[in-house]
């Protein structure tokens, strides 16, 4: 390596360690993320504690840490029934970033995650300068690195960057052609040669692929290299087996820690794992169970502070799912495969450019060699690990930027390449990566955009037209809205649900996708304009509709519009059942600024509460609501018979009461209990003189669909009128958004009961008279 690259590396490390020492955190999320709170902890832990507890003074470092927001998903375990209560993840990253979290605290982590990425971007330079000149190595290695998603996971208090330096120096020590050892017989140079040589080379290469297995298992895939190259082209046994050691050596010494520590090889096995909320540092987030009789303490997955008494179930081995034969549908894998590759939000070529880069030029340069094939082979073992096993969390879960998963096994696209020729694939890896990745590298905390998540970077333009990773279950970032027969997925900043309704953003256009169990000839919508003067736009592939109002056609606020869409967008599966998948996009050229005012819930952390209340706006454009199909809205549900109704004779003026009812559906056709167009139970009330009362109404929904021949019971809340007086309570089926069930059947459909509305004194009644007596 010249001096030149050296000069040039070194000040780039010194520059990338140094800067996150003074770095502010939290970023987006304002608080820890992912599984960052076990991870710091633990860290914290061993250093300060030596031990992997979770104990009160662990608690008030993270708070100290990050004390804006609570601490959420702070993974415990247990095998007592939660009296002793351990840190519930692998704590190798943490041992190895303890001594940077002593001196620096989360700043110190952060640091020492960035040494270890600029330590494979010097050990990268050093394998490419055996096949290239320097400066083009560095050039490529930085990139490779650097320009990539993961570094975004430098700036996590996460695992990823740690298993990705032990994958990369393990690969360098198997493909790197070291030179003789040192002349010389002074005892320096003896020792050296012992410790360092061909046959201690491999232990350590093993060893150091130890480090991310006992982490991921799955990386162990990545030994096929070392297989091939020991076992199958040179068949140096020794060198096999001293790999094999070394390998099983560092599983083992962290494994024998984590028993000494914790009872338990790692915390995947034989204790009960929980997720807990950090509520307040002097409270532990859960307590002691008392175990039954006749079981073992614990707690199997405890989502929140389980109550002191209950009973406790024994724990399971959390890595139980790997042992499992995966469910192989050839559908869902070439879906996933699909999103793998081009995922919007997780798609290698997208969030990896490099490793596009590089498969092009291992098939130019190194296609006839049999190594190079085994590391293309071993990432896709990984790859397919995810794949099968988790084909819904493959992606790394709730937290992730590009795949977390994935990125630990990223570090062996480098060991692809050789020669870099032609250079201008090196320039075209960093296009891309000004294109895809430019808000990631550039702000790597988040960045303060409405609806804050770590996928904002997935509204620019360029990500648009690759495809939403539908098969996934957790996507920052987007709402997933069930609107009876259908589900309709969007993007936080461009929807808002309101009841049965989507408000979509003025001035923008909104993507939305609508997933049904059936194919959809003709969807119908129901769109409100927000603004006096506006013109919406809905589009389906193959049928648009265009909608003004103001200027020559002024017209009601609200319309009904039928699409029929010529296609679907996409035909996916899940679990064997096909999905039928429609992309809407709808632009609403302006709209009106709506205010809200939130409470958080009662549950909230009260040691956080002085951020309990807050206000928030959304610049509404129009307001959808989808109604189904024609068929949907033309069924004839229009049949009932009161199979009992019970109505108090007396209650006080402006009282809220209940009214239990069973009602039979005589029609043809099911009720359907969900989406906007369903069948509730509605009410009404008439003054002495069959004069209706204006006040709020309330509805009574079904529990399920109600087929035709079934009776549902239902219960609904009734607000008696404000002032006194004989009145009548009308009670009524209601065809939402189509009809009232008299308007149609008649008043067959309908029940009135007499009711006296007296003032809230006179309520109290005389000793032996019910308020469901009959009135005397």
């Amino acid at each position: 390596m010249g001096r030149t690259t050296r000069l040039a590396l070194g000040a780039l490390t010194l520059l990338l360690v140094a800067f996150p020492l003074v770095l502010p955190r939290p970023g987006v999320p304002s608080s820890l993320k992912a599984d960052e709170p076990a991870y710091l902890a633990m860290a914290l832990s061993l250093a300060h504690d030596g031990d992997l507890r979770c104990e009160l003074r662990d608690l008030r470092r993270l708070v100290e840490a990050f004390p804006l927001a609570p601490t959420h998903n702070l993974i415990l375990m247990s095998d007592d029934g939660w009296r002793t209560v351990y840190f519930g993840k692998p704590y190798a990253y943490s041992l190895f970033a303890a001594p940077a979290a002593a001196l620096a605290g989360a700043g110190g982590v952060v640091a020492f995650n960035m040494a270890l990425a600029l330590g494979m971007v010097w050990l990268g330079t050093l394998y490419l300068s055996q096949h290239n000149r320097s400066g083009p190595a560095a050039l490529f290695s930085a990139g490779f690195f650097l320009v990539s998603a993961g570094f975004a996971y430098v700036f996590w208090i996460h695992p990823e960057v740690f298993n990705m330096a032990a994958v990369a120096l393990s690969l360098f020590l198997l493909v790197y052609r070291f030179g003789p050892p040192p002349p010389g017989s002074s005892r320096w140079r003896r020792l050296r040669r012992t410790l360092w040589n061909d046959a201690t080379r491999p232990a350590l290469a093993g060893a150091a692929l130890g480090l991310a297995v006992y982490n991921k298992p799955m990386l162990l895939a990545l030994g096929l290299p070392a297989l091939y190259l020991y076992g199958w082209r040179h068949r140096r046994l020794a060198r096999l087996a001293a790999w094999s050691l070394g390998l099983a050596l560092s599983v083992g010494a962290l494994a024998g820690l984590a028993w000494t520590l914790t009872g338990h090889p790692t915390a995947y096995m034989g204790a009960a794992r929980g997720s807990f909320e950090v509520c307040d540092p002097d409270e532990m987030p859960v307590e002691p169970v008392a175990p039954p009789p006749e079981a073992p303490a614990g707690l199997e997955n405890p989502t929140g502070r389980p109550a002191a008494g209950s009973a406790a179930r024994p724990p399971k081995a959390s890595w139980s799912w790997i042992l499992r034969v995966p469910d192989l549908r050839p559908r869902e894998l070439a879906e996933n495969l699909t999103y793998f590759l081009v995922g919007r939000h997780t798609g290698l070529l997208l969030y990896f450019p490099f490793a596009l880069v590089a498969t092009v030029l291992f098939l130019v340069h190194e296609r006839r060699s049999g190594l190079r094939w085994a590391i293309a082979l071993s990432t896709a073992a990984v790859a397919l690990i995810f794949l099968l096993w988790i084909p819904f969390n493959w992606h790394g879960g709730g937290g992730f930027i590009g795949n977390r998963y994935f990125v630990n096994a990223y570090p062996a696209f480098l060991f692809l390449v050789t020669r870099l020729g032609p250079l201008w694939t090196t320039g075209a890896g960093y296009l891309a990566g000004g294109l895809f990745l430019g808000s990631i590298l550039f702000t790597p905390l988040g960045r303060a955009v409405a609806s804050p998540t770590l996928q904002f970077h997935v509204r620019s333009p360029v990500f648009r037209p690759f495809p939403v990773e539908l098969s996934l279950r957790q996507i920052p970032g987007y709402q997933n809205q069930n609107f009876g027969s259908v589900l309709i997925r969007g993007r936080d900043d461009q929807i808002l649900q309101r009841g049965d309704s989507l408000w979509v953003r003025g001035a923008d256009r909104t993507e939305l996708w609508i997933v049904s169990v059936a194919p959809l000839d003709r969807l119908l919508f129901s769109v409100t304009s927000f603004a006096e003067k506006n013109r919406v736009e809905l589009a389906l592939p193959g049928d648009r509709a265009e909608l003004t109002w103001g200027g020559p056609r002024p017209g009601e606020r609200t319309r009904v519009v039928e699409l029929a869409p010529a296609r679907p967008t996409r035909v996916r599966w899940t679990d064997g059942v096909p999905l039928w998948v429609y992309r809407l996009e709808a632009a609403a050229e302006t709209g009106e600024v709506r205010r809200f005012e939130f409470t958080a819930p009662p549950e909230r952390c009260d040691y956080f509460a002085y951020n309990a209340s807050w206000q928030d706006s959304f610049f509404a454009g129009a307001e959808l609501t989808y109604l189904g199909t024609r068929e949907r809205l033309d069924r004839d549900v229009f049949g009932a018979e009161w199979r009992g109704v019970r109505v108090p004779w007396r209650v006080g003026a402006g009282e809220s009461f209940p009214v239990a009812a069973r009602l039979a559906n005589t029609s043809g056709a099911t009720w359907p209990a969900r989406g906007a167009v369903r069948v509730n139970l509605g009410y009404r009330w008439l003054d002495a003189r069959g004069r209706a009362v204006v006040q709020e109404e309330r509805r009574a929904t079904l529990e399920e669909d109600v087929p035709p021949g079934a009776v549902a019971a239902l219960r609904v809340e009734v607000l008696a009128p404000p002032e006194p007086g004989l009145y009548t309570l009308v009670l009524e089926p209601v065809y939402e958004r189509v009809a009232w069930f008299s308007d149609r059947a008649g008043d067959a459909a309908v029940h009135r009961a007499r009711v006296r509305v007296v003032a809230p004194e006179r309520m109290a009644l005389p000793p032996g008279v019910s308020a469901r007596s009959p009135e005397p």
